[in-house]
């Protein structure tokens, strides 16, 4: 099958052409799929941290974990980062390293609490809400989890 491109100098006249034509309005549903794609330049980045440790996984701690009411412990890991946090009925302790900034707790419908963080890396929240939730602090996040 030959097309009128085989040639070269016929598609260089056709990309002079489209490039000299005056541009119409793009259509809505082009920018709305462009907005879409570029929100996902920076998935990386938001999924900085994953879980390397959590207790409700924790074999040995299961029986523990069943007969008392015992604090979740979470460890999220990546390289050159690490946030340690103890899920209890108190509420929320963490550790931030290396320290600096705050900490955001996000559920889906938005941010839910935002800490500072202290010179050695620590914050406390208060009570965490049922359901999925993660944690967003300067330069990450960590993957969603359910509480």
């Amino acid at each position: 099958m030959r097309h009128d491109w085989d040639s070269d100098e016929v598609l260089l006249d056709a990309l002079r052409d489209a490039l000299s034509t005056p541009s119409e309005e793009v259509p809505p549903e082009f920018v709305e799929a462009a907005k879409a794609a570029f929100t996902w330049r920076t998935v990386d980045e938001e999924l900085l941290l994953i879980t390397s440790y959590d207790s409700v996984l924790d074999d040995t701690l299961f029986a523990r974990a069943r007969s008392t009411a015992t604090a979740r412990q979470l460890v999220f890991d990546a390289e050159g980062v690490m946030l340690q946090v103890e899920v209890s009925a108190a509420g929320i302790t963490g550790q931030l390293m290396p320290p600096g900034g705050s900490v955001t707790l996000v559920t889906p419908d938005g941010d839910h609490e935002t800490v500072p963080v202290d010179e050695l890396g620590t914050f406390v929240m208060g009570t965490a809400p049922r359901g999925p939730v993660k944690f967003r602090f300067q330069g990450g996040c960590t993957d969603w989890f359910i509480l």
